[in-house]
């Protein structure tokens, strides 16, 4: 059973050395799929899948019977994740000019890009995009809150370390890929956040 977690971290890190390396710091793991070239980019769901799956399976056995729920929650938020991949739709391609006004989304301040992530949970701005969101905010918040939960020092880790990775990540510059419609586009805050849940999730599961 110890091999289950072990092949989700060697997967979870694996992937994010392999985008870090080869396109640079991304604004988030859900960008990612906008960066991987056309031929590849099924990377991203074969991830989403091999990360989740051999912890949600070790997670499940591990839960006391009253949380049992959230790794299987945690589990099918991040493969609809994975399914949902193309949440922002449009071409990938170069030259692609079906973003508008893209310079204008770049200056826009800090605050109205959250507000501008925020609009993604109307249904009406796509399924694909609704799913990916609600089930990659709900995996973050109840993989944190179990975390809380479950460990007298988890929600220390929680307090210092979240404020410390996206203060970091507010000042690296994210990478993203500029032919499709973006919600966040300047910084890698998204992403530094992503990997420390990811991070305190297999220190206090494992």
């Amino acid at each position: 059973m110890i091999a289950l977690p072990i092949i989700s971290f060697i997967c979870c890190i694996a992937y994010i050395i392999f985008i870090v390396f080869k396109y640079g710091v991304p604004v988030s793991l859900s960008e990612t799929f906008y960066l991987l070239p056309e031929k590849i980019d099924w990377l991203f769901s074969a991830w989403c899948t091999m990360v989740a799956v051999p912890l949600g399976i070790y997670w499940f056995m591990l839960a006391p019977g009253y949380l049992c729920w959230i790794p299987l929650l945690v589990m099918f938020g991040l493969l609809f994740t994975g399914v949902s991949c193309r949440y922002k739709g449009g071409c990938k391609c170069e030259g692609c000019n079906e973003v508008e006004d893209i310079e204008e989304v770049i200056l826009l301040p800090f605050w109205q890009k959250i507000k501008s992530m925020l609009k993604a949970f109307n249904p009406k701005n796509g399924s694909a995009k609704f799913i990916h969101f609600v089930c990659s905010i709900m995996a973050i918040i109840l993989s944190t809150v179990y975390i809380c939960i479950m460990n007298k020092y988890g929600w220390l880790s929680v307090i210092f370390f979240y404020p410390l990775m996206i203060a970091i990540g507010l000042n690296i510059p994210g990478v993203y890929n500029k032919n499709t419609a973006l919600d966040t586009n300047d910084s890698a805050w998204i992403f530094f956040m992503e990997v420390v849940c990811f991070c305190l999730l297999f220190i206090f599961i494992w």
